[in-house]
């Protein structure tokens, strides 16, 4: 497992999906699916997701980035998925999280 989480921390600001990490660590995506589910309760690709989003609120608080760049400097190519997963994880989107951050 821990080469799971290795790839995703050094690559989470990639383009990576569920393939690229089980190719990474020598399973098949499904093996993987049904091995990381069972041992974390959640999929690899909410692990993908919780590192982006952990590392987009780092860089709200702490940089004046604009929303797009920070969406694509974690990984996203498109900013309405990205807008779309920070919602889901904040329940606020990104803007007004930083916002009730910085009061």
């Amino acid at each position: 497992m821990r080469e799971v989480f290795d790839f995703i921390e050094l690559n989470y600001d990639q383009s990576i999906r569920l393939k690229e990490v089980a190719q990474a660590v020598g399973y098949s995506s499904a093996y993987l699916t049904d091995l990381v589910r069972k041992l974390t309760g959640k999929t690899v690709n909410n692990w993908i997701v919780e590192r982006r989003i952990a590392a987009a609120k780092t860089l709200l608080l702490e940089t004046n980035y604009t929303v797009e760049q920070i969406s694509l400097d974690v990984g996203y190519q498109n900013i309405n998925h990205f807008y779309r997963q920070f919602r889901n994880y904040q329940q606020t989107t990104p803007q007004r999280w930083r916002q009730k951050q910085r009061e």
